[in-house]
């Protein structure tokens, strides 16, 4: 069982923010006219694209039902989590896409790539924010630690492919370019 659901809930926003600080230097390195390592742009974009809807977005499902029977959150809030959770991942799946077809070496003209990967950067960023902002305080302040347990305890073991105790080999180029920025 995962300790405080909240403090994972943290530590994935801080890993994704680690992600997208390697990926925008591989995105000014292109933007610069530099060469990029499409495989790390590739690495980080399929598991920006994996990760957050397998694991941390049904995480946050979980605290929006509790806090609903807690009568806490407005049908109106949950909608719009649930509709920016659907647009982020649409932006993580072209994102995947486009850094796909640059690692395949298939056509693309580099300022739609750059472009494509700062929009998504941006909104993911701004996304967490406000979720740290408005959303995280909200449930810690209407789902006791007793709450936020029980919930922790409906997960399923999940180990994260890129920071959790065994990371896939997929992700251990992206691994090392973490460690050595």
């Amino acid at each position: 069982m995962m300790s405080d659901i909240m403090q994972v809930l943290a530590d994935d926003h801080a890993n994704m923010r680690a992600l997208m600080g390697v990926l925008e230097i591989e995105v000014d390195k292109m933007a610069s006219g530099g060469h990029a390592d499409v495989e790390t742009i590739s690495a980080v974009a399929e598991y920006l694209l994996e990760y957050p809807d397998r694991f941390h977005h049904p995480v946050e499902d979980l605290l929006i039902q509790g806090m609903q029977a807690a009568g806490a959150v407005p049908e109106s809030s949950v909608v719009a989590l649930e509709a920016e959770h659907a647009r982020i991942y649409r932006l993580a799946t072209e994102l995947h896409d486009a850094a796909v077809a640059v690692a395949a070496e298939q056509p693309m003209r580099r300022d739609a790539f750059v472009e494509r990967a700062r929009h998504y950067i941006a909104s993911l960023r701004h996304h967490m924010d406000v979720e740290e902002a408005d959303f995280f305080p909200r449930a810690e302040e209407f789902l006791s630690p007793e709450d936020r347990a029980t919930i922790a305890a409906r997960l399923s073991d999940f180990d994260d492919p890129l920071f959790g105790t065994a990371t896939r080999e997929r992700y251990q180029s992206l691994s090392e370019a973490l460690l050595n920025p």
